[in-house]
């Protein structure tokens, strides 16, 4: 059993990271942004959500995954200024993310695309991501 590797809940870690850092930012671009891996049923004014769409394995412990995240914020689908200045931050955080922090998988960011604007059937403004990401697996004991 000593040579199985778990891989890691990207989504997890990157929607906690998201979270905690835009916290820290705190601008008011930042407050109240919901973060999450799923869209919710119900509408929100500030909206972060994060999709692991998986990648191949390059080792026996690393993995190349790609995540797509797609940003909604604000009320006006003819600017979007709102959308696309949290877009732009939370590029930034993950671009930012790989760390030899104790729990954090990411060991680098390969490479990142976006933020496009993208049309929501709501018309919220809205942004898309896109990021692959050099993860970590933990070894399974």
């Amino acid at each position: 059993m000593g040579s199985r590797v778990l891989d890691a809940d990207l989504e997890l870690f990157l929607t906690g990271f998201i979270r905690s850092e835009l916290a820290l930012i705190g601008t008011p671009v930042t407050q109240g942004v919901f973060v999450s891996n799923a869209f919710p049923a119900d509408a929100r004014p500030k909206l972060v959500v994060v999709m692991d769409n998986g990648g191949p394995s390059t080792s026996i412990i690393t993995s190349q995954p790609s995540v797509g995240i797609t940003v909604m914020a604000g009320d006006d689908p003819s600017q979007g200024a709102e959308a696309k200045e949290l877009a732009r931050l939370v590029k930034m955080i993950v671009k930012d993310s790989a760390r030899a922090d104790p729990g954090n998988p990411v060991a680098a960011v390969l490479n990142s695309s976006g933020p496009f604007r993208i049309t929501e059937e709501g018309g919220q403004p809205s942004y898309y991501l896109t990021f692959e990401l050099a993860v970590v697996g933990q070894p399974f004991e």
